[in-house]
């Protein structure tokens, strides 16, 4: 009698565990904006969605839940190599996009705190459509924004993988609200993506990564997570010793000259 009750205590808290274990997976797959820190160099990996890159290069956007945010911060000007790998690479399809500048903390798609994606602020999120946004008149930027026309489009997020985008976090999280520049983005293959010998001045940079396998309903496409693996390598680049030799014959011009009309 103690044996099976003793058996069915266990059952029921090792039941427990992977529930709460599914739980706190579900809250990490549509967790806000968590970065993962490169630093100035280094990899990392992260569970990530067959569709998750690819539903920003549509026209509605796309969820900004369903990709990984990865960070970097170059001390000085350098030329940076970018690669990305799945642990299965054609069933993911990893795609990736460069971005200067970081989003806020816990930003994420919907704030009423966006200025570029107005929601109403009752506590239901409920997309407004904005006459300012109509993808003609100026944004907040003093920019057009094409596609941030919410007088005309229902988005499915904010993120675009092909062009530059904003989000805010709530103001229990501070209220910060960001834009980050769109610089080149790598989805040529079928398989792993790499960025090769790319200049950037000093300063911090978003990657975006996610799979571009499929862009469907169906469970295949949505369901699984497959890792992908970030790499990035950064060689700082050094003042050329041509233009320092340069720099020193217009000195050594410049003094001819001064020499030469004190003479004349």
């Amino acid at each position: 009698m103690n044996t099976e009750r003793t058996s069915r205590r266990v059952r029921t808290l090792i039941t427990a565990v992977i529930a709460a274990s599914a739980m706190a997976w579900a809250g990490n797959a549509a967790a806000h904006v968590e970065y993962i820190d490169l630093g100035g160099g280094g990899s990392a990996t992260d569970a990530m969605k067959r569709y998750g890159w690819i539903a920003g290069a549509d026209t509605d956007l796309g969820d900004s839940h369903q990709v990984s945010f990865f960070k970097f911060n170059l001390a000085q000007d350098s030329l940076v190599d970018i690669t990305m790998t799945g642990a299965n690479e054609l069933g993911l399809n990893p795609a990736f996009t460069l971005y200067a500048g970081l989003m806020g903390d816990l930003a994420h798609d919907d704030t009423a705190f966006d200025p570029l994606n107005p929601v109403s602020n009752d506590g239901t999120f409920t997309k407004i459509a904005s006459p300012v946004d109509d993808g003609v008149t100026t944004d907040a930027l003093g920019r057009v924004s094409p596609f941030r026309d919410t007088a005309n489009l229902d988005f499915e997020g904010q993120f675009n993988a092909l062009g530059t985008w904003s989000m805010a976090s709530d103001p229990s999280d501070g209220g910060v609200w960001r834009v980050i520049g769109y610089l080149t983005h790598k989805n040529e293959t079928t398989g792993n993506e790499s960025l090769l010998g790319y200049f950037l001045p000093a300063g911090e940079y978003t990657i975006v990564a996610s799979g571009a396998a499929c862009n469907t309903a169906v469970a295949g496409c949505t369901g699984p997570f497959i890792d992908g693996t970030v790499s990035l390598n950064a060689s700082p680049v050094p003042v050329p010793a041509a233009v320092y030799l340069f720099g020193s014959g217009l000195v050594g011009l410049a003094g001819l000259a001064r020499r030469m009309k004190t003479t004349a």
